[in-house]
């Protein structure tokens, strides 16, 4: 398996299609989660602001707890399909979801 995954195409609307993906708005200091995921790998990209996240059926995720993911970044994790992902950041920033399998 490649360490490098390429994106061709990203199908429009959101968590449809073949890739399907979500955008998390964040306000600052207020958390967010995502729908139910089905994957098994997913590709996180990150605004300027670092984020906190956490994955879980009802995760819990603060600015002291949870994974911190730098300002900028793009992280992919192994992932238990059906979870769901919180995040929050210090101040207004996105964070994109993308199922990679």
């Amino acid at each position: 398996m490649s360490q490098y995954y390429t994106i061709t195409t990203i199908t429009t609307g959101t968590n449809t299609g073949t890739n399907k993906y979500q955008t998390m708005a964040l306000a600052a200091n207020a958390v967010s989660t995502s729908t139910a995921v089905t994957a098994r790998r997913i590709l996180i990209t990150n605004g300027t602001t670092p984020t906190f996240v956490a994955f879980g059926a009802t995760p819990a995720v603060s600015t002291t707890t949870g994974f911190q993911l730098p300002g900028n970044s793009e992280m992919i994790f192994n992932f238990r399909s059906g979870d769901k992902i919180a995040a929050i950041s210090a101040s207004n920033s996105t964070i994109s979801i993308l199922d990679l399998d």
